[in-house]
């Protein structure tokens, strides 16, 4: 038992209240359900009576909890945690809903905003108000991604060199993800320079708009360079039936992605499905690889996101307890996907921080000037 498991239950206890109750709100009703002890659900809320209702009694939680208004809720119950699974046009009111009601944490999914500019008025109404704020960029908590952390911490790999991001789903879907573990992977070392290449308008359209295809290439801070796809364009590791026309995605669609970190003796990779591989200095000439947990199965056995929320109650404890999935860092990535697209769509290399970039809307620029393209299923 380590010192957080001796300890938990004489420490405070930090109530929560859920606003959106699709499958991504019941993981993370589960990762705190997980943590009784030290967190109590004392609120959801959802637009659609019957999902409250269905989740309510699942949580068995009392019906003078269940709301359809998140004004009402966080105004009645002042929580000391907001969590939320919306659309991402949403995240800047709920944020700001937050700060007006005291909150001290929020976890909220990805993509952190639709803007650049809500991103980072976000991020500063954060730090105005002292919130402890994440994204929930939360493969890294899978057993897979926590096998790659391990390999990189020990040193088998040599010198990192290159870090790949390889995704079947579009940039604000998984893309948004896979910056962020890029960064991650490089020791929290984010980017200071960018360029990019994206097109195909038809997802501009989506509830997380993007380019059909993005592709980009990062200079981090220590040289480090890391190169991302994003859609339909991007490498296939899996076989999937999918349907571009018709918005047909299968599961398998949404889990065909890699992370890959290359090295001077070696290189690692992993997958949201729970897949992993590695050639190192350690293996003997020899390709060690394995399957673990992956996202399908969090659905019902959250372990990676009961360790997600373990590291908020931390957070919460001790200032200097930092979630890997910190709001700063995922502004950070954020920023940096969005000055690929001004990269492509202006021809010129972009470098970070950005500053006179801010406040325009880049997915309106897309629109504007992005040329149709058909996606298409590609050999």
């Amino acid at each position: 038992m380590d010192r957080f498991q001796l300890r938990r239950t004489c420490m405070k206890r930090y109530s929560v209240v859920q606003i959106g109750l699709g499958a991504r709100g019941i993981t993370h009703l589960k990762g705190f359900q997980n943590h009784q002890a030290r967190i109590e659900i004392v609120g959801i809320c959802d637009l659609q009576p019957e999902r409250v209702e269905a989740v309510g009694n699942q949580f068995q939680i009392p019906q003078e909890r269940w709301y359809r208004s998140a004004v009402e809720m966080l105004e009645k119950l002042q929580p000391d945690i907001l969590s939320f699974c919306t659309l991402p046009d949403t995240r800047l009111e709920l944020v700001q809903l937050a700060a007006r009601t005291g909150v001290k944490a929020v976890c909220m999914e990805k993509p952190m905003a639709t803007s650049l500019s809500e991103a980072k008025e976000m991020t500063e109404i954060c730090k105005e108000h002292h919130i402890k704020a994440v994204v929930c960029h939360q493969h890294k908590y899978l057993k897979n991604f926590q096998i790659l952390e391990k390999i990189l911490k020990s040193g088998e790999l040599g010198t990192i060199e290159r870090i790949n991001a390889e995704c079947q789903p579009w940039l604000s879907q998984l893309g948004t993800h896979y910056m962020d573990y890029a960064i991650w992977a490089n020791s929290g070392i984010g980017p200071v320079s960018v360029v990019g290449h994206v097109h195909g308008k038809g997802l501009l359209s989506d509830s997380h708009p993007s380019p059909d295809y993005f592709l980009g290439e990062a200079v981090m801070a220590n040289g480090v360079r890391s190169t991302l796809q994003f859609g339909y364009f991007s490498k296939k590791f899996h076989s999937h039936a999918e349907d571009y026309q018709a918005s047909v995605y299968p599961i398998d669609f949404w889990e065909d992605d890699r992370l890959t970190v290359y090295g001077s003796t070696g290189y690692a990779w992993a997958e949201c499905s729970g897949s992993w591989g590695a050639f190192t200095a350690a293996t003997n000439g020899s390709i060690l690889s394995g399957k673990e947990n992956g996202f399908r199965d969090e659905l019902e056995h959250p372990i990676g996101q009961t360790k997600y929320t373990e590291d908020l109650i931390r957070w919460l404890d001790d200032d200097a307890q930092i979630h890997p999935c910190n709001i700063q860092q995922a502004f950070a990535g954020y920023e940096a996907l969005e000055a690929m697209c001004i990269s492509a769509l202006e021809h010129r290399r972009v470098d970070l921080p950005m500053k006179l970039e801010l406040g325009g809307d880049i997915n309106e620029r897309m629109r504007r000037e992005l040329p149709e393209v058909l996606r298409k299923k590609l050999p």
